[in-house]
């Protein structure tokens, strides 16, 4: 079953936060870490999370980086906790790769994988876990770790069943410049290769809209603008039949999270929208389905 929810950093507030999310029908609640994951998230909060039925996750802060031996044990303290958290949750903790920083993918790809099985295997209670812990975010700069490939080829090098793609449409969308996806076969392309390469069932995404230049995001906006058009991602959900956690990072997440479940029930009605939007911020290639 399809499961809407939104990211916001971690603050004091986090349970009047759980208890609006619960008011507005929202499913997931992936808490930002800024500075390091909190693995010891208070007892009340996530027995409060459960009574109101919303699922916890987190995202790891983005010191990540594979570039020298400091910032490597540095990246696998992170993992680490990160790890404990999402094993004690029973849910997953997000990262991103960090920078290439002059270096070629292939170079760094042996410090990652090493990385982050070395933390897996260092985590506690980590084999009672059935589900994957970590989720390899897609990036929206090209200057940084996280093309779809390099994704992909990160999840097929770590221990079996410990993590899965996470998808930022967004970030996807402005990696490429605003050149994909930009119709359902884009978006199905996307899927069946997470359901063929790695054999992801269940997917996990993040949405919003998003502002780029030369191929690197600049700030998150509204889903609204059709940038990326998600009408086209939940037609082929819906075809597919696909299982999926949705994630809102815009700025008004929770009111564009009740607009993509109104889109999600019946996609193709909002196919004109797609297109009224797509003239209005100019856009030379007319998008198909």
């Amino acid at each position: 079953m399809p499961v809407f929810g939104v990211a916001r950093i971690y603050g004091k507030d986090i349970n009047s936060f759980l208890q609006k999310l619960q008011e507005n029908s929202v499913g997931a609640y992936e808490i930002g870490f800024a500075y390091g994951v909190d693995d010891n998230l208070p007892e009340e909060t996530v027995k409060l999370a459960e009574t109101l039925r919303i699922r916890l996750s987190g995202h790891m802060p983005f010191f990540i980086s594979w570039l020298n031996e400091e910032k490597i044990q540095n990246s696998i303290r992170h993992f680490l906790k990160g790890i404990n958290f999402a094993a004690r949750l029973h849910t997953m903790v997000v990262c991103h790769l960090g920078y290439y920083g002059g270096r070629s993918f292939e170079e760094l790809k042996p410090a990652i994988l090493k990385g982050i099985n070395k933390a897996i295997n260092m985590a506690e209670g980590i084999y009672d876990v059935t589900e994957p812990v970590i989720g390899i975010e897609t990036t929206g700069k090209r200057s940084e770790i996280g093309s779809l490939d390099e994704v992909l080829s990160v999840v097929n090098g770590l221990l079996a069943n410990t993590a899965v793609p996470v998808i930022d449409w967004a970030h996807i969308f402005a990696r490429s410049d605003g050149g994909f996806p930009r119709k359902t076969d884009d978006f199905r392309s996307v899927l069946s290769r997470l359901e063929k390469e790695v054999g992801v069932k269940k997917f996990y995404f993040h949405a919003s809209g998003i502002d780029y230049k030369d191929g690197n995001e600049k700030k998150h906006l509204s889903v609204k603008i059709c940038k990326p058009p998600f009408p086209y991602l939940f037609a082929v959900l819906n075809e597919m039949g696909y299982d999926y956690t949705l994630i809102v990072e815009s700025p008004d997440a929770i009111e564009d999270l009740i607009w993509l479940k109104e889109v999600s029930k019946s996609p193709e009605s909002w196919f004109s929208f797609v297109q009224k939007q797509t003239e209005s911020i100019g856009h030379q290639t007319q998008l198909a389905f």
